[in-house]
């Protein structure tokens, strides 16, 4: 270990310490953990990856304060993992509680200390506002969507519990043709069955993995899109799945899918705390899991970011004889 990386954890030992003493004697819980959050992403920009997975979230975990923060029942979900992986549909409906008026039940079950805490993670976090952006952009291509075509067809990939839905005009009117919510999570798909099936939406269980072998065969599509998938995808699989989402499009559609951009300051703490690890991309990267596409089949590419600069997104439309 080089001096460098000593200072580092001597550091991290400080700011954990002050941390607990502080959510234990003075509350001021959302200050405080905005605190933790930007010295955790600050310390984890300054050490080797390798050091930071293998070193300092252990040292993260061995500290006592894991023990205040794992009150919070949105960090303490993603960390124990009751679906067997971190960032479930429940997760994401902590995160848009604030914008859709309701309370995740298991919040109601947290300590006094772990609301205040579950309040700055799930609400005022840079990661959950993030979360409610992406959804606001998905909102507004779906209701375009609508506008500019006549019932056209929408296939949601690792839909979660859909809860754009709810704010597409267009589909409670019935001016959406074919609805998919292709999710390989039952218990997600169970939600959208019973609260979307009226509106004419279709689950489908289905994984990444059957979709790129091509058990499952999806065409003629308007929009294909998919929100948080492509955080847990790496190059390879991500440009394939790319040219997966191209052959489900009819003629002039178009795919849209979102990352978390590098700058999140909630990174640090989502690895150390909630063990919930993404893989984080640029502009440039992003741009790099269309180049695979077959040129003349794609009319146009769009790399653009959400109005906060935490999510990326890559749009791509097919060509109108393709």
């Amino acid at each position: 270990m080089g001096a460098s990386e000593s200072r580092s954890l001597a550091h991290l030992e400080t700011v954990l310490d002050q941390t607990a003493a502080t959510l234990q004697t003075h509350g001021a819980a959302v200050a405080t953990m905005e605190v933790l959050f930007l010295e955790l992403f600050t310390i984890r920009g300054q050490v080797a990856v390798d050091f930071w997975k293998e070193v300092v979230v252990d040292a993260c975990r061995r500290h006592p304060l894991v023990h205040l923060l794992h009150q919070d029942s949105f960090t303490f979900r993603a960390f124990s993992k009751p679906r067997g992986y971190a960032g479930d549909a429940v997760l994401l409906d902590f995160m848009y509680a604030a914008e859709d008026s309701s309370t995740p039940p298991e919040w109601e079950t947290g300590s006094l200390l772990g609301k205040q805490i579950c309040h700055y993670t799930s609400t005022c976090s840079q990661g959950a506002r993030a979360a409610r952006s992406r959804r606001r952009v998905i909102i507004d291509t779906l209701n375009r969507c609508a506008a500019g075509d006549s019932a056209p067809s929408v296939l949601s990939l690792a839909c979660g519990h859909l809860r754009e839905a709810r704010y597409c005009p267009a589909l409670r009117q019935g001016s959406l043709g074919r609805f998919l919510a292709v999710d390989q999570d039952k218990e997600s798909l169970a939600v959208v069955s019973r609260e979307l099936a009226p509106w004419g939406v279709v689950p489908l269980a289905a994984s990444v993995r059957e979709i790129l072998r091509g058990d499952v065969v999806l065409t003629g599509f308007d929009l294909v899109y998919a929100t948080g998938l492509y955080d847990y995808l790496a190059e390879p699989v991500a440009q394939r799945l790319c040219e997966r989402l191209l052959r489900m499009l009819g003629p002039g559609g178009r795919f849209l899918i979102a990352n978390v951009m590098p700058t999140c300051t909630s990174a640090a703490y989502m690895e150390a705390y909630m063990d919930w690890w993404l893989l984080y991309r640029t502009e440039t990267q992003m741009l790099k899991l269309a180049e695979t596409l077959p040129d003349k089949d794609v009319e146009k590419i769009r790399v653009f970011t959400d109005n906060l600069g935490q999510i990326v997104f890559l749009e791509v439309e097919k060509t109108a004889y393709g």
